[in-house]
């Protein structure tokens, strides 16, 4: 597309926060977006809530189906962007490589160290967790995390982001996530009071992670492997509490998020004079 007919959205995704022309702020492809994900969603995840099935297939049926597809069909219709860069920066390590190492631990180990004070944590060994790590994370990272957030944050989150800035994104995303999902709230709430509180908990953990996978997206150099590992790891950690503890790991997660989005607008802050005098001595 010739850059003298871009709209203003995609004059401001060129000067997004992660620094890339084809994070397109246009709605369309959002609205588009969330159009085919919501009902996909809404209809299969509330299958087992009406037939007495397993859960596990309908949510990998709305992943690919109402996730991964779209995002990859609208990407595919995007002149702004490629789905094969999409899919390499799936797969492709952080820059730096050394960022897998917070992305694996991070969320872990703040939920441990906060059980442990708190007195909530389960009771766990060393090889518990290395088949935890072996196991529940990589089986989940391949199958389920990674593909997610090549639809959540590759597609979804920086298109918000490249509209409404790294944190009105992060709660954007957020919000859809939590539309999406909305049916298990219903799971294993015997009133209204249960249901409140399954979406206060949905809230608080999907604003949390949504700002601390923007915030690693743009640390990474737009590593969505990187992400990927995030949510998994998220997901795995609830089992480092007893089972009805499970608030400590949306109050970390929403604390670590918080730190991201403060050390993240003190670095932009910082950096903000410095793009200011290169700009002026050009």
């Amino acid at each position: 597309m010739n850059t003298s007919t871009r709209s203003p959205q995609r004059v401001r995704a060129a000067a997004g926060p992660l620094g890339h022309v084809h994070d397109n702020a246009d709605l369309r492809p959002l609205l588009t977006f969330v159009g085919v994900a919501l009902p996909v969603g809404w209809v299969l995840l509330s299958i087992p809530l009406v037939d007495d099935v397993p859960l596990s297939p309908f949510i990998l049926g709305t992943l690919y189906l109402g996730l991964v597809l779209p995002a990859v069909l609208l990407t595919r219709r995007d002149p702004g962007a490629s789905v094969r860069d999409l899919f390499r920066e799936t797969i492709r390590t952080p820059r730096p490589t050394w960022l897998l190492l917070p992305a694996a631990m991070l969320i872990p180990l703040t939920v441990w160290g906060a059980g442990a004070v708190l007195g909530v944590d389960a009771e766990v060994d060393v090889p518990f967790l290395v088949t935890l790590a072996l196991a529940n994370v990589a089986s989940s990272l391949l199958i389920v995390n990674l593909w997610e957030e090549m639809a959540w944050a590759g597609f979804v989150q920086r298109r918000a982001s490249a509209r409404w800035g790294y944190a009105g994104g992060a709660v954007v995303t957020a919000l859809l996530f939590i539309g999406i999902h909305l049916p298990l709230s219903l799971y294993g709430a015997a009133n209204v009071g249960d249901v409140a509180s399954n979406l206060a908990a949905m809230v608080i953990a999907g604003v949390g992670l949504r700002l601390l996978i923007g915030a690693f997206d743009i640390w990474g150099h737009r590593s969505i492997l990187a992400l990927g590992l995030l949510h998994a790891t998220f997901n795995a950690s609830s089992e480092l509490l007893e089972p009805d503890a499970d608030w400590v790991r949306y109050a970390a997660t929403f604390t670590l998020g918080l730190l991201a989005w403060g050390i993240h607008h003190a670095t932009s802050t910082a950096a903000a004079p410095a793009d200011a005098g290169r700009m002026g001595a050009r």
